[in-house]
């Protein structure tokens, strides 16, 4: 079974397609492998192919343009309606699921909603300070969507910020081993944070408010659970030192 995921380069977009391809694993694993392939768009994340491999969901993980593809193919995207057949269901997933059920009635799954991320624990380097919390910031790497701002957080003082020279992997690790929640925007390190169920707070700011058209609550339904550890924060009413209480209450 070949999967091309073709909608997207953006690393949270794309990352929540993960609950939906973990639910086809599961119902279509003792009859197909699965073949799993992203645009080419999607190498500017370093390491995104050895990370999904570690999944336990593919059999195989390409780059569209590496390989010669023949046979059939089934298209993943989220260009499509947005009903949601789990209110806790972020509507980026949801919009995947559905494009799969409209559009592949044989298809059978169910959405995998208890999927978690699967990290390396044999990564040790990448941890530097276990006693400072980590901060994903939004990166502006090659490709990146130019309309939201980069750097946002980078006034944060007393704070470990992920460097995105290291692998997607290593990045995931200093986030899911870090003692502290995790202090991010809306970018893909703040994906990878929710589908961890690792506690963090979703820093938002004016480039961002009404993104869409819409309130700020929907672009962080879009993309993240309602029922993990991922708290919606306007970034002037941060304060680091009170990031441990914002999980108290």
């Amino acid at each position: 079974m070949k999967i091309y995921l073709n909608s997207t380069s953006n690393l949270g977009d794309f990352l929540n397609a993960l609950p939906v391809l973990s639910g086809i694993h599961k119902e279509w694993a003792r009859k197909e492998e699965i073949h799993f392939l992203m645009k080419p768009e999607m190498k500017k994340f370093k390491g995104i192919k050895e990370f999904l491999m570690y999944q336990n969901i593919f059999h195989k993980v390409d780059f569209i343009d590496d390989i010669f593809v023949y046979g059939d193919v089934i298209e993943l995207s989220s260009w499509t309606r947005e009903d949601r057949n789990d209110p806790n269901r972020p509507i980026e997933t949801c919009r995947y699921e559905n494009w799969l059920r409209d559009k592949y009635d044989k298809l059978t799954f169910e959405v995998d909603d208890n999927f978690l991320l699967s990290v390396d624990p044999f990564l040790k380097e990448p941890l530097v300070e276990v006693n400072k919390p980590y901060v994903g910031d939004r990166w502006n790497g090659p490709g990146i969507d130019g309309r939201r701002a980069s750097w946002t957080l980078s006034h944060l003082a007393n704070v470990n910020f992920l460097d995105y020279n290291r692998t997607v992997m290593e990045n995931a690790f200093c986030i899911w081993m870090s003692p502290r929640p995790f202090i991010t925007t809306f970018t893909g390190t703040s994906t990878i944070a929710d589908l961890m169920g690792k506690k963090q707070v979703v820093l938002w700011g004016e480039d961002i408010r009404d993104w869409d058209n819409k309130p700020i609550e929907y672009s962080f339904e879009k993309h993240f659970y309602k029922n993990r550890n991922s708290k919606l924060m306007y970034i002037g009413d941060f304060e680091v030192e009170k990031l441990d209480e914002y999980f108290t209450v």
